[in-house]
């Protein structure tokens, strides 16, 4: 058995021992939860689609060994197709018309059509959800009732309603924002990895030279329409379309953060305090995704390379 089939299997495996991790109940198992992709893709972009899909097909059979057959189901839709579909669009090329190789697909469009992919789960998730009793706002008003009074037992029915109906609303945007977090880390662990060792055969992501797609801000523009005329089911809609399909743009802002920061005396030290404002104040990450949807719209990286030239 070749070296890089016995690490595709391996990969596989592990992941999917990752995968089922909480249900070890072994402190800091969701950690563990949280790198499952990462074997994977770590197969797949040093050794290619044949392996990636082989480590993923071991991982359906292995998540199912322990958990069942919903388990198998989880881990393709979570972990095994989204790896899949990166590996694939990351180590496909352009073909040039004398047939010679020629740019790597960018790497923006690779976020944005796993962003796309976290969205459209949402929207088949909330198509089936409406034989559930009250839809799918029903059904997370129910879960987060049953989480929440067994995290939080001695606390009083009104608060626990009012922390409930405060959450519902956001919640599968939030799920889905975590997800494509936890895709995008576990790529940049891998790919960082596969460089260092020389064997990502792609160059790597420059936070500073992210491209999205048009059509994206076109989605996202559509999805925030339809949560301020919309009401009801249509509102939530529109209100957790949004919220997924921001991230993105969220990741574009950065990059222009990153650009004014070179052009300070201390750049290290206005990224640090830039970070540190983002994570006690909520809002400033509203102001980087603005700033992602100016930048796609009208340039401003453009405009301020030139102006460091000048």
């Amino acid at each position: 058995m070749s070296k890089d089939l016995m690490t595709a299997l391996g990969a596989g495996a592990l992941s999917a021992l990752a995968s089922m991790a909480f249900l070890s109940g072994i402190p800091g198992a969701l950690l563990i939860v949280y790198v499952a992709p990462l074997p994977l893709l770590m197969a797949g972009l040093a050794l290619g689609l044949s392996a990636a899909s082989l480590a993923v097909m071991v991982g359906i059979v292995v998540a199912g060994l322990i958990g069942g057959p919903m388990a198998s189901i989880l881990f393709a839709i979570i972990h095994g197709l989204p790896v899949w579909m990166i590996t694939r669009l990351s180590l496909l090329r352009q073909i040039h018309p004398d047939g010679t190789p020629g740019a790597f697909y960018p790497h923006g469009f690779i976020l944005a059509l796993v962003s796309a992919y976290a969205a459209g789960g949402f929207l088949i998730v909330l198509l089936m959800a409406p034989s559930q009793e009250g839809g799918l706002m029903g059904m997370i008003t129910a879960y987060l009732g049953e989480i929440f009074s067994f995290m939080l037992p001695t606390l009083d029915d009104a608060t626990l309603n009012e922390m409930i109906d405060a959450v519902v609303p956001l919640f599968p945007g939030y799920m889905g924002i975590s997800w494509l977090i936890m895709v995008t880390i576990n790529t940049a662990i891998a790919t960082a990895l596969l460089a260092r060792a020389n064997r990502l055969p792609r160059p790597v992501m420059q936070m500073s030279k992210l491209i999205l797609p048009d059509w994206l801000s076109w989605l996202l523009i559509a999805s925030a329409a339809i949560a301020l005329v919309g009401s009801g089911e249509t509102q939530f809609l529109g209100r957790n379309l949004a919220l997924i399909l921001a991230l993105p743009f969220f990741f574009l802002g950065l990059s222009l953060v990153h650009i004014i920061a070179r052009k300070t005396t201390f750049p290290g030290t206005f990224l640090a305090g830039f970070y540190v404002f983002l994570v006690l104040i909520g809002w400033i990450a509203l102001l980087v995704i603005v700033a992602g949807l100016t930048e796609q719209w009208v340039g401003l990286r453009s405009r301020l390379n030139q102006s460091n030239n000048v």
